[in-house]
């Protein structure tokens, strides 16, 4: 009896010993990713994750990139970067490339007047410009008249549609 006496009494004095140590608070109070999580930090889009995404939907050997513009727009937030391009196989510099996520949308905003043959450029001083809203302007210069038409393009996304579009305003600069 005295031995079953001091088994539970050794028994009780280790249990309690146990329950009072500090390695259930240090467990709690330990930071644990799972426990506690913190915002993940998201990865900064740059140049090269907008010039990956255009390679995929374009045949990158029939186009040289003439200019780009990094997106960051609360009110289109899947808007990424507008890429301008020339397209080689069709001899046209008035190309954008509208960057959303993995996606690439594309517009041609100035056609050649005969095919094949090269009509406009990019004006010299011309800079893509993002303004908002889905808005980028740019210029470009009729090659016959070096005339200089400024141009601003909208991408308009309908979520209820699913549908993207494009609205193109041209403007020729006081003289």
């Amino acid at each position: 009896m005295k031995k079953t006496l001091s088994l539970i009494l050794a028994i009780t004095l280790i249990v309690t010993l146990i329950g009072c140590s500090d390695t259930t608070q240090n467990a709690l109070t330990k930071s644990d990713s799972s426990l506690n999580p913190q915002t993940s930090v998201e990865k900064k889009y740059t140049k090269d994750d907008a010039i990956e995404t255009f390679k995929k939907y374009k045949d990158f050997n029939n186009c040289e990139i003439t200019d780009y513009v990094l997106v960051n727009d609360n009110k289109i937030p899947m808007l990424n970067a507008i890429i301008s391009f020339y397209d080689k196989k069709k001899n046209n510099s008035s190309n954008l490339a509208f960057i959303l996520g993995d996606l690439s949308q594309e517009v041609c905003f100035a056609v050649n007047e005969v095919e094949g043959v090269k009509t406009y450029e990019i004006a010299d001083n011309s800079q893509l410009t993002y303004v908002g809203d889905g808005a980028v302007t740019t210029s470009i210069r009729k090659i016959d008249t070096n005339e200089v038409i400024n141009y601003k393009i909208i991408f308009l996304y309908e979520e209820s549609a699913s549908a993207t579009n494009f609205k193109i305003v041209a403007e020729k600069p006081a003289k």
